[in-house]
């Protein structure tokens, strides 16, 4: 409880009193000095037992007319205050804030009750600029005493919180351009992964974890084969998105990045409603940028919701393009013989395919899936979300992804479909479309790896029909 300046001046004028009084030799007025120390003691306690009896009995309701929001749409705001008649005797302020990132007008300004108001009512309108969860802080009640002497200020009342969501892009997740219903799946025990019933042998395909090997299989059939056994029920997902260069091609709205956004939060959702724990890493031009271990909380879902939409594109950083080790030897074979000053620098590089595997691990998207992968042992699904615009390195971030027999979704953006002027001509669309179709069914091959494509609905629906006409013509 603090005083005002009313106080101060009473008890300023008990002080001048005394003053008067000792000089003056007139005990009256140090009489009269004592009388004033005594009110204000009085009244002091007086107005802390009101206070707190108002502050026990005092209701402030402060509500938003939605939890969630579309950015730049607009919400109402209301704050009522109501409080007794018996404790009405003293003025009653209360004030709100919003917090940044949230445009209002009016909530700023206190609700204010004169002596003998029960209660009152404001609204103001909301518009949420930019996307995110924003929490409202809880109201300030101040509260006076009667003689205006003494006030105190509190929290009190609801702190309303909203999730402001960009709007839906026209999205469309399939294979082959056909769409999907669900790319998480269900729970499901016959499938590959860590475990210690057989589940089937298979013929070994490059990726695998060599300690997976049936050897006596291996030895009878003259081939190699691993043992996939049978997973477990319950689901670690680690989501791994990419949001570098090639993601911010397009309008803003309209970006690689804003569909990949939407198939985060949607991996994030799924695995909520099941119970799944889940871990977020996203990806940047120099490395990670953010990253939330896997757990179950409710609030650890919402803190990924977040991060995923305050997400924005990265620039390229210190990130080196790869060549594959196939490259590297063909390279090295053509400068085979070749005396000239250029060879001989070129040489260094390409006679050993280990500077270019270290090339790849110092890629951003390769580099994080790795230290994902070490961190979380066979255990774990993880889903990584990209664009198609570097090949080699995806596929070296999905053999990183299965390795030790872990298992991967792939979610991949044809860079084609993004770009502004990209079906002008609609032929060469579905040429790069094709080669970027002939790109996910070549990932989508292993059998612990599942690869989806990510597109905008209507232009892929443009370039599908238009390939469809130009066929049925040619007939």
């Amino acid at each position: 409880m603090n005083v005002t300046g009313r106080w101060w001046a009473i008890a300023g004028t008990g002080v001048a009193l005394v003053a008067l009084g000792a000089a003056a030799d007139r005990p009256i007025l140090l009489l009269g000095a004592a009388g004033l120390g005594a009110w204000l003691l009085g009244t002091a306690a007086a107005a802390s037992r009101s206070m707190r009896r108002l502050v026990d009995r005092l209701a402030v309701e402060y509500d938003l007319t939605a939890a969630t929001a579309l950015v730049d749409a607009t919400a109402t705001a209301t704050l009522t205050v109501r409080r007794p008649p018996e404790t009405a005797a003293a003025p009653l302020a209360v004030s709100v804030d919003t917090p940044p990132g949230v445009d209002g007008e009016g909530m700023t300004v206190s609700l204010a009750l004169d002596p003998g108001t029960t209660e009152a009512t404001t609204t103001a309108s909301l518009s949420f600029p930019i996307v995110g969860r924003f929490e409202f802080p809880t109201p300030t009640v101040e509260v006076g005493d009667s003689f205006g002497l003494y006030r105190t200020r509190v929290r009190l009342g609801s702190a309303p919180t909203v999730t402001v969501t960009p709007r839906t892009p026209d999205l469309h997740v399939g294979q082959g351009g056909e769409k999907i219903r669900s790319a998480y799946g269900e729970h499901q025990a016959d499938r590959p992964g860590p475990g210690v019933t057989t589940r089937e042998l298979r013929q070994y395909v490059p990726g695998d974890d060599v300690q997976r090997i049936d050897w006596n299989a291996t030895a009878r059939l003259a081939e190699t084969y691993v043992r996939e056994t049978e997973g477990e029920t319950d689901r670690q997902t680690l989501l791994v998105v990419d949001h570098r260069r090639p993601m911010s091609v397009g309008p803003e709205g309209d970006r690689p990045l804003d569909y990949a956004r939407e198939v985060g939060i949607g991996i994030t959702r799924a695995g909520l409603d099941r119970g799944d724990p889940i871990g977020l890493w996203t990806v940047g031009g120099s490395g990670p940028t953010a990253s939330v271990d896997p757990g179950s909380a409710t609030q650890l879902y919402g803190r990924i919701e977040t991060l995923l939409y305050r997400l924005t594109p990265t620039g390229d950083g210190d990130a080196r393009e790869a060549r594959s080790v196939v490259r590297a030897q063909t390279l090295a074979e053509r400068l085979d013989g070749d005396a000239s000053r250029f060879a001989r620098t070129l040489a260094a590089y390409t006679s050993d395919a280990d500077p270019y595997m270290t090339l790849l691990r110092d890629d951003p998207l390769v580099g994080t899936v790795e230290r994902i992968r070490n961190r979380s042992g066979r255990e774990g699904l993880i889903v990584l979300v990209t664009s198609d615009a570097q090949p080699t390195e995806l596929r070296e971030a999905v053999k990183s992804a299965i390795r030790g027999g872990g298992r991967a979704l792939v979610f991949l953006l044809p860079g084609c479909l993004f770009e502004p002027s990209g079906l002008t001509d609609l032929d060469a669309a579905y040429e790069r479309y094709r080669t970027f179709e002939q790109l996910r069914r070549e990932i989508d091959g292993h059998p612990r790896v599942t690869a989806f494509e990510i597109a905008p609905n209507a232009r892929l629906n443009t370039v599908l029909e238009h390939r469809r006409a130009t066929r049925e013509v040619s007939r």
